[in-house]
């Protein structure tokens, strides 16, 4: 029995090991998309104090902060906006491949640890995306474990804190945790000094200053699909060739426009200004266009340089306007 144990660890170990192995992989190779793209630019491009005077609200703080730490050490890339969310997997695992032993037998246990620790991860890929989602989801996991431990109640606390700072929408399931753990400790004051009150005080601290001036709606913008995103990425850099050093100004619809962005800081292209399109008759250089907007450019004598299943990318000159 205790050698049969021994093989379902090791091969659960490898097991977790080539899930982590295919987030990272995936968090080098997929082109950014564009909620991602968004967070960069709105809210980790810009200084602290910038951020904290924009009136857009930010759901992903802690992870904004941590970003930025990330892309100041490894410059702009897809792989260095994501190592946050990638570290935090490796804290999703550890308690997802703990937390089985204690309710089932090994055989059973080891196959709901890797169906947690694979589920996740390998379908939404939360662990390879630039959000905050990933790194929720493993906090409020870890506040789980500790609190079938029965060790560390403070730790349980900050990690709720810590996994609303990280995203907002994971309030409502810290307070659901929170109170579970109540209910089966029944011991109201230190369930109130060692949960509750971490969990206000660092909830608090990341998000006070972020929320309060926080007074515009959130920006909605369409997720490019990966499809879109490779065609997005190789629109761009049909662009940049074209374009090449000089100084161009260029409109692109508001799912890519966040992209072109990130593109832009990732490849230091100083000489792109950036806005978005509105198909107003202001002008620009080049357009970045869905593919449906082919017929818009014809009718505005657009020279269409770079056009695939998702895009289309059209230069304007002067005279066409």
């Amino acid at each position: 029995m205790a050698r049969r144990y021994t093989a379902l660890t090791r091969l659960g170990l490898a097991l977790l090991a080539a899930i982590f192995a295919i987030q990272v992989y995936w968090a080098a190779a997929r082109p950014i998309g564009t909620g991602e793209a968004y967070l960069y630019d709105r809210f980790v491009r810009p200084t602290t104090r910038q951020v904290l005077a924009s009136e857009l609200p930010d759901r992903d703080v802690l992870y904004s902060l941590l970003e930025k730490r990330s892309v100041g050490l490894f410059h702009v890339s897809p792989f260095a906006v994501r190592l946050p969310s990638l570290l935090f997997g490796i804290l999703y695992l550890v308690p997802v491949w703990q937390l089985p032993r204690w309710v089932l037998p090994p055989g059973r246990w080891f196959l709901l640890s890797i169906v947690l620790a694979g589920a996740i991860p390998l379908r939404g890929g939360w662990f390879a995306r630039a959000d905050g989602n990933g790194a929720a989801l493993a906090l409020l996991v870890c506040a789980v474990w500790l609190a079938v431990e029965r060790r560390y109640l403070n730790l349980i606390g900050i990690c709720l804190g810590l996994s609303i700072a990280a995203n907002t929408g994971f309030a409502i399931p810290a307070l659901a945790i929170a109170l579970a753990i109540l209910a089966l400790q029944r011991r109201w004051s230190e369930w109130v000094d060692r949960v509750a009150i971490p969990t206000v005080v660092v909830a608090v601290i990341f998000l006070v200053l972020p929320l309060s001036h926080a007074h515009a709606s959130a920006e909605s913008t369409p997720e490019l699909t990966d499809r879109q995103a490779i065609d997005l990425q190789s629109a761009l850099a049909a662009l940049a060739s074209r374009a090449g050093l000089a100084p161009i100004r260029i409109g692109a619809v508001p799912a890519a426009e966040p992209v072109v962005n990130f593109y832009r800081a990732q490849h230091r292209a100083g000489n792109w200004e950036r806005a978005s399109l509105d198909y107003s008759s202001e002008h620009f250089d080049y357009y970045v266009l869905w593919a449906t907007g082919a017929g818009w450019a014809e009718q505005r004598h657009l020279i269409v340089v770079h056009r695939d299943a998702d895009f289309v990318v059209a230069q304007g000159p002067p005279a066409a306007m």
